[in-house]
């Protein structure tokens, strides 16, 4: 099933940097931000364009209250989709409130209405290179930023009729084939039981997700590599145990997991890179922010989703979670439908 992406960054471009031409504190001087992820099953993607500038006769924090001085009154965007080098398509991006379709910015610093974004629905196509045009009404330089897209990829394990095994102390291990123009992944396990009362009266079905991996990288981003992760098994049965409350009350039968991968392109990892040598770095200390973008700052890149659902845990595993010490108090039901004895 296609997703709507609608998660965006607020960057930090007030911090002092030597990564760029513009001069923050010229009067009135604009730097058009940008910030994009571009997802080839996507039924819309979004890009949200910001301006900022510091005013020297007024304080910053009350500018970015003011919508007009966040947003622009006119702007030209357009995608250009590139096969071998070829302009292929020339894609307009509609200028929308995300407000009215419930894509609300969170309040903060900057004035959370209206949510100002521009999106298109036209299919991405992992196979072209895409790049984004912005144009000023006033005829100021053009922005501009380039990405290729993330494509599919291939799970190796577990596939078909194979089941996930977590036999205490030993590790469970999920493989799986690089994606194209992939550099950093995650890796969420959903975990789905039902809950009953002891009188046999469902309750209801519920999950819980347990981040097995975040910012994995891939050593190419050409594809096809092999890739792998150890999950120690011990682990799934502490992580269970903390994150199901103890109800004595009920009876949970365990279900089927899912793999939830997320991948993102090489400028994404950039960015994240640069931003996580930021921390912990005082203000003499400052690095570089990391922008892709030509005659602005931010983030153009993309990003991919994977599901795998429906994988069936082994019934010495479904054993193990209800008669374990470490997990028994969930009161879940062995793989034979009774409890543990």
């Amino acid at each position: 099933m296609k997703k709507i992406i609608s998660a965006f960054l607020i960057l930090s471009f007030l911090l002092p940097s030597c990564s760029t031409d513009f001069d923050l504190t010229s009067d009135w001087k604009d730097v058009t931000i940008v910030y994009g992820l571009l997802d080839k099953d996507a039924n819309y993607n979004y890009i949200r364009i910001e301006k900022a500038f510091l005013d020297p006769k007024t304080n910053a924090l009350s500018i970015a209250q003011i919508p007009d001085s966040i947003y622009y009154d006119s702007l030209t965007v357009n995608l250009l989709e590139f096969n071998n080098g070829n302009l292929s398509n020339t894609i307009p991006l509609e200028r929308i409130n995300g407000e009215v379709i419930n894509l609300n910015k969170d309040s903060g610093i900057f004035a959370s209405t209206p949510n100002i974004l521009y999106r298109t629905d036209f299919p991405i196509d992992p196979s072209r290179h895409y790049k984004i045009t912005i144009s000023k009404s006033d005829n100021e330089s053009l922005v501009t930023s380039e990405t290729d897209i993330v494509s599919d990829f291939n799970i190796t394990k577990p596939i078909g009729t194979q089941k996930v095994s977590f036999f205490p102390g030993s590790k469970y291990s999920i493989e799986w084939k690089s994606a194209k123009n992939g550099k950093m992944y995650d890796l969420i396990f959903r975990f789905h039981y039902k809950e009953y009362l002891s009188s046999g009266t469902f309750i209801k079905d519920t999950i819980v997700d347990w981040v097995i991996f975040r910012n994995k990288l891939s050593d190419r981003i050409t594809g096809g590599d092999d890739m792998n992760y150890s999950i120690p098994s011990d682990d799934f049965y502490a992580f269970m145990s903390s994150a199901i409350r103890n109800n004595p009350d009920v009876y949970r039968v365990a279900g089927r997991i899912d793999l939830l991968y997320s991948v993102g392109g090489s400028e994404f990892y950039n960015y994240y890179q640069i931003n996580l040598a930021q921390t912990g770095l005082t203000q003499g200390q400052a690095l570089p922010l990391y922008t892709n973008i030509e005659n602005g700052l931010g983030l153009f890149s993309s990003r991919s989703f994977k599901d795998y659902s429906g994988i069936e845990l082994e019934a010495k595993t479904v054993d193990s979670l209800a008669c374990l010490s470490k997990t028994a108090h969930l009161n879940f039901l062995k793989s034979s439908g009774v409890p543990c004895q």
